[in-house]
């Protein structure tokens, strides 16, 4: 089912895009951008009487011009220092590995425990907790 944003709501999508193989995509934010050098789950702020899935999709094709294939929902986190944002995490799959970057430096496919690792944006963190979570019961 899809989830309309309602206008007097600002939410932030973001997929945790999955591959065959178990691993996630991160994609680290660019030098010019807000929390620069921190990775993160890809995504963009929802537009109002958008639905998340729709959003989501868009993010990516503007941002690495990928196609994704949207699933349930993982979670939401407000966005430290920002109450009025929330972040909303989505599931989603793709066949094209292989992003074009616009607004981010680089971008990696890890395992879950190995995302653990990297110095993820605040908001993104719960999110992987909720998704290893999800994937272990």
């Amino acid at each position: 089912m899809e989830t309309l944003i309602e206008a007097n709501r600002a939410l932030v999508v973001c997929g945790i895009l999955e591959d065959a193989q178990g691993r996630i995509f991160l994609a680290r934010r660019g030098a010019d951008q807000a929390l620069a050098g921190y990775w993160e789950f890809p995504g963009g702020k929802a537009e109002p009487g958008e639905r998340l899935q729709a959003a989501l999709c868009r993010e990516f094709r503007e941002e690495l011009a990928m196609e994704v294939r949207v699933g349930e929902e993982i979670g939401r986190t407000p966005i430290p220092g920002n109450g009025s944002l929330e972040l909303v995490a989505l599931r989603a799959w793709t066949d094209d590995e292989s992003p074009v970057l616009t607004v981010h430096d680089r971008w990696r496919w890890v395992s879950p425990l190995e995302a653990q690792g990297l110095e993820l944006a605040p908001a993104d963190i719960p999110l992987l907790e909720a998704f290893i979570a999800a994937c272990s019961e």
